[in-house]
């Protein structure tokens, strides 16, 4: 009888899965039953940022290396041009005052004002201060560095060019006709040459003018 009780109390023991002798549980209902006990961790993170800071495409561009000699040239260039544009403007102020005195020149001398001469002085004056600075004043302009090539197009640069050219052309002939003027004195050709003298002054002062106005507007 004792026998037939142990058999009957040992038989649930024997029935217990095998897998749980080693100590593995049963999956629960709510995890699937091809689930892995012990999922796979991720791979940490790379912390090597070594290879993205040397990245062409994210680094910061290389600093682009100046030529000294061509930002002397450009500063030269820049410091010339507004003194040159300065001297300019003087140049027609003086170009403007001889122009007025040069008339009442000549009215004095051959459209009967006495002839007294008076305005002479002052006249020649002022051919000497306004041929020096329109001399001074090209100089500075035709002998700026140019740093960079400039392709011909019709800008303000440009007329200002051809203005001053005539300009130039205008004050060689009034040196040549006031000396030849002089020159004449007491001659009937005087009065001629006087008035192709004035004409020109005309000329040449709207050209100044007018290069003046292109640079300055």
């Amino acid at each position: 009888m004792s026998r037939t009780v142990v058999a009957v109390l040992l038989i649930p023991l024997l029935a217990v899965p095998v897998s749980r002798a080693h100590g593995q549980t049963k999956p629960s209902e709510s995890t699937p039953a091809d689930a892995p006990v012990n999922p796979p961790q991720e791979p940490e993170p790379d912390l090597d940022f070594g290879d993205d800071l040397l990245d062409s495409s994210t680094s910061a561009e290389a600093p682009v290396a100046v030529d000294p000699a061509l930002e002397r040239a450009i500063e030269r260039r820049r410091t010339m041009l507004t003194v040159h544009q300065t001297l300019g403007l003087a140049t027609a102020a003086t170009l403007a005052a001889t122009m007025v005195v040069g008339q009442l020149n000549f009215d004095d001398r051959y459209r009967g004002f006495g002839d007294t001469g008076r305005f002479k002085p002052w006249h020649t004056g002022l051919v000497i201060g306004s041929s020096t600075l329109f001399a001074g004043t090209g100089l500075l302009g035709l002998l700026a560095p140019t740093p960079f090539k400039k392709e011909f197009r019709w800008d303000t640069i440009t007329f200002h060019k051809i203005l001053m050219s005539i300009a130039t052309a205008g004050m060689l002939s009034q040196v040549a006709l006031g000396r030849l003027t002089v020159d004449r004195e007491g001659k009937l050709s005087q009065v001629d040459l006087a008035r192709a003298h004035q004409a020109i002054g005309y000329v040449t002062m709207g050209a100044v003018a007018a290069g003046a106005l292109m640079i300055a507007f």
